[in-house]
């Protein structure tokens, strides 16, 4: 999938094997990653990068800008950002139900999961940003614009209102796409009608 993303994009892909909450505090993960992100800036300049993530990796490429925007003096923002089913620890009763009400439709992730993941991610830390944990409750102002891409039947969908309402805090303008019917990450696999679809508009979007 990353040598299709490189070829039909014409971009660099940087492709960060990060350290995994099965070893590390999500801490680690983001100062890896932000490390790459520098770098890339340094060499790309501000306004041609953009981040693009799959389920974990959707909620890193988000939680850059999020991450960006906590530090004192801040990197340029992603240009565009675009994630499939990003990952989420519901924080709220409202995302909770929602996400539970999908969980009988979801082939792929469990409420519990989403729910339980927490431990892992904190591995044992204490002072772990909401950001981190829950990326709709970061800060995504200055991002040039945001896409989602969901299956409509899977737990993390329920996430979206969240998202949302991020995006509409920061004034960045952003675009929906849900798939009925869908697994999770379907987009990965553009073996498919549905998914060689979105994965052509993933790379329509990058490509600009």
């Amino acid at each position: 999938m990353i040598r299709k993303l490189c070829r039909e994009t014409g971009c660099d892909v940087w492709f960060p094997f990060y350290p995994l909450c099965m070893e590390h505090c999500i801490t680690e993960t983001y100062a890896m990653v932000y490390e790459c992100y520098r770098k890339m800036i340094t060499l790309y300049g501000g306004g041609n990068v953009s981040t693009c993530g799959f389920s974990s990796g959707g909620a890193l490429a988000l939680g850059i800008a999020a991450h960006n925007n906590a530090q004192p003096e801040p990197l340029p923002q992603p240009r565009h950002i675009v994630v499939v089913s990003p990952g989420e620890v519901p924080w709220n009763d409202a995302e909770k139900a929602r996400m539970q009400a999908l969980n009988e439709r979801d082939v792929s992730i469990d409420y519990a999961f989403m729910v339980t993941v927490e431990k892992f991610m904190r591995h044992g830390c204490k002072n772990v940003p909401d950001y981190m944990l829950s990326g709709s409750r970061g800060d995504f102002t200055g991002v040039g614009d945001i896409h989602f891409f969901y299956s409509a039947d899977e737990v993390l969908y329920g996430a979206l209102p969240d998202f949302e309402e991020a995006c509409k805090r920061a004034t960045v303008p952003y675009t929906v796409s849900a798939r009925p019917k869908m697994v999770h990450c379907y987009c990965m696999l553009p073996i498919f009608k549905e998914a060689k679809e979105d994965f052509a508009k993933i790379v329509d979007i990058l490509k600009k």
